[in-house]
């Protein structure tokens, strides 16, 4: 028996992967919340099958979850990773709440990572940067404040010019409610790929330098869990590549803050 920190899950995600290997959606599901301690305690001890009704616990189905997507992910830093690939993530990271960008008052109704592995950690020539985006009401711990809590009317901004990734995390949400996994029209739009102000790619980075260097103090760490790649950044110009993906879970792991710290200051040192 353990206890794991869980900071973010979906569990829509949970559920809709289990239904790809043969486990029947539960008539019910929990009423729109997750109805989880953020110490989600997972049992190691033989468990008999999962009932094909409403009594499959949480816990147990994200464990079977995790080991379904185990197998199909890759290290978010393969350059060969491809919109809808699972990959796998333990990397420093910062969150925070957030919304779309020009709303009063605003409202904090999603959730936002953003964390960084250099190049001499991946081997490769460029740092890669990592941005997660889901729907707060999946974070599984209270207190998450929102960017720039100081300032009330925009606190939860993520800029000017965000809205397209605003419409792109509600786009999902909706989507998985539906039962639906198509990849959203808009990433398959070749405008997306254009050169220019506000172009989708240039908005991805503007929202991750915002969130890892403006969050809440306390809301970082080093943390791990799954992911679904929705885009990939990376163009000849630019010194690093990114990732935006939306997670199935992210989690603490043991690692002390002061190594978190070290990295980021290490990084903005490099980026200065």
């Amino acid at each position: 028996m353990r206890e794991r920190q869980i900071v973010f899950l979906s569990e829509r995600k949970v559920r809709d992967e289990l239904c790809r290997v043969g486990i029947p959606r539960p008539a019910t599901t929990l009423s729109g919340e997750i109805a989880l301690n953020p110490k989600l305690t997972i049992s190691r001890a033989p468990r008999t099958p999962v009932p094909q009704s409403e009594g499959a616990d949480l816990p147990y189905l994200f464990e079977r979850a995790e080991r379904y997507v185990q197998g199909l992910s890759r290290p978010f830093t393969d350059p060969d990773v491809s919109p809808w690939d699972w990959v796998s993530f333990d990397v420093p990271m910062g969150f925070c709440k957030g919304g779309r960008d020009g709303r009063v008052p605003a409202v904090h109704d999603i959730a936002l990572f953003a964390g960084v592995l250099s190049e001499e950690t991946t081997g490769q020539n460029k740092p890669v940067k990592l941005l997660l985006c889901g729907d707060s009401k999946h974070l599984t711990i209270g207190g998450v404040q929102p960017i720039s809590p100081e300032n009330p009317l925009g606190a939860g901004w993520m800029g000017s010019g965000t809205t397209w990734l605003y419409k792109l995390i509600r786009h999902l949400e909706d989507s998985r409610e539906d039962g639906s996994d198509e990849v959203p029209a808009v990433l398959r739009d070749p405008n997306i790929h254009r050169r220019g102000f506000n172009d989708p790619e240039q908005v991805a980075h503007w929202v991750y330098r915002y969130i890892a260097r403006d969050h809440p103090e306390g809301q970082d760490g080093q943390l791990t869990g799954y992911a679904q790649v929705l885009l990939r950044t990376e163009r000849e110009e630019w010194p690093e590549r990114l990732v935006l993906a939306t997670p199935l879970y992210v989690e603490r792991t043991h690692t002390k803050r002061g190594m978190w710290l070290r990295r980021q200051r290490r990084y903005r040192r490099q980026t200065a």
